[in-house]
């Protein structure tokens, strides 16, 4: 048993089968159209070869301008899409970008003119607070030298002066540094519109935060405003010269010499004579000896009438004929000889006003008023303190 075609439906179904059981169709009429197809086929002609015919130069022509035109047609097509899709955003993007570029270098200009202008008036107020502070060093070097002063009270001065001159001293300004312009990338114009894009972008961002920059540089340098010192150094240099005056005078009047205390008093207008005790007739027999005075001067004075005492006689006389000078080595020596005439103050031993000077005892007579042994005691100070 084989396998058939049924020609009507076109199922395949058995030889042995009567007729089609999907159609109907009687396997007589089956088998009969069956060998007719058969036959067919094999009477079916065979196909002749074309034979190619030569082609002609005037269609070889025509071919080879159907190319020629479709390839113009391709490359005009590709030029159209690249110029007008490549080169023209392009260009459009790299001279937008050259706009910013220029208007980015104007505004790096501007920013740097500010900081001129900002960085002059805070160099001067740099200046100027160096200036107050060199004169604050030099003026706080003074009083830490280790030198007395006279008066004390000129050191407390300076000293409370240069406190109030510190906290004068204004906030030191920062120093803005200048930008740098930028240098044109002239490769960007290679790019594609995209990139040189977001170059535009970016710089135009930098650019508003110069923009922002320069207005806060601004607004600093209208608000600083350099000081004027000159009235507070000039205060500093006179309370100065002052300490260095009272040093010098604290010196001169410690531990001097006689010959240094005549030359004084001798501008002393109340005294007249004076005499130098010696140890052969120095009545308090101290001349050179241990916590005695190094020296011992005798004075007489025309508020006395003594003008015409002199020599051995204005010694034996004593401070009663005007007064007397004693010098000592140290300031404790010379105190504790005027804790010593003090302990005779008001008593029938009374010998008179007196006062220490540096390492010196000044002595005046007890036989003038009080308010003349001040008046004297203070004209012989002042002789000895004058510079």
């Amino acid at each position: 048993m084989s396998m058939i075609k049924c020609t009507e439906c076109g199922k395949e179904i058995s030889d042995k089968a009567t007729a089609c059981p999907h159609c109907g169709c009687p396997m007589t009429e089956i088998l009969s159209a069956t060998k007719e197809n058969k036959k067919e086929e094999k009477v079916k002609p065979i196909k002749e070869k074309k034979i190619k015919e030569p082609i002609t130069p005037e269609q070889k022509k025509k071919r080879i301008l159907i190319m020629s035109v479709t390839a113009f047609v391709l490359i005009a097509a590709v030029a159209l899409i690249w110029y007008f899709g490549i080169k023209i955003p392009q260009d459009k993007a790299y001279v937008e970008y050259l706009v910013t570029f220029d208007a980015y270098n104007q505004e790096i200009e501007n920013y740097n003119s500010t900081v001129l202008n900002y960085n002059e008036k805070a160099n001067k107020i740099i200046a100027a607070n160096e200036e107050l502070t060199g004169v604050i060093e030099e003026a706080q070097a003074l009083i830490d030298c280790g030198d007395t002063p006279y008066e004390s009270e000129t050191m407390t001065t300076l000293n409370n002066t240069l406190k109030n001159s510190k906290n004068s001293i204004c906030e030191t300004p920062n120093i803005y540094e200048k930008k740098t312009a930028l240098e044109l990338d002239e490769s960007l114009n290679k790019s594609l519109a995209s990139k040189i894009s977001e170059a535009n972008e970016s710089l135009n961002a930098e650019k508003s935060e110069i923009v922002s920059a320069t207005s806060e540089v601004g607004e600093e340098s209208a608000a600083l405003s350099v000081p004027d010192y000159s009235k507070i150094i000039a205060e500093i240099k006179d309370e100065e010269e002052l300490l260095e005056n009272s040093y010098v005078i604290q010196k001169q009047i410690t531990n001097p010499t006689q010959d240094f205390v005549l030359a004084k008093i001798n501008n002393v207008e109340n005294i007249a004579n004076v005499a130098c005790a010696t140890e052969e007739n120095d009545p308090n027999g101290k001349l050179g000896k241990d916590g005695g005075y190094t020296a011992q001067i005798y004075f007489s004075s025309p508020l006395l009438g003594t003008e015409t005492i002199a020599g051995d006689k204005l010694i034996d006389a004593g401070t009663d004929a005007g007064g007397s000078i004693e010098v000592y080595k140290t300031v404790e020596a010379a105190e504790a000889r005027n804790s010593y005439l003090a302990s005779f103050d008001g008593g029938i031993f009374d010998s008179g006003k007196h006062t220490v000077i540096g390492t010196m005892v000044v002595r005046v007579s007890t036989n003038l008023t009080a308010t003349k042994q001040d008046s004297f005691i203070n004209e012989i100070i002042e002789a000895l303190i004058e510079l």
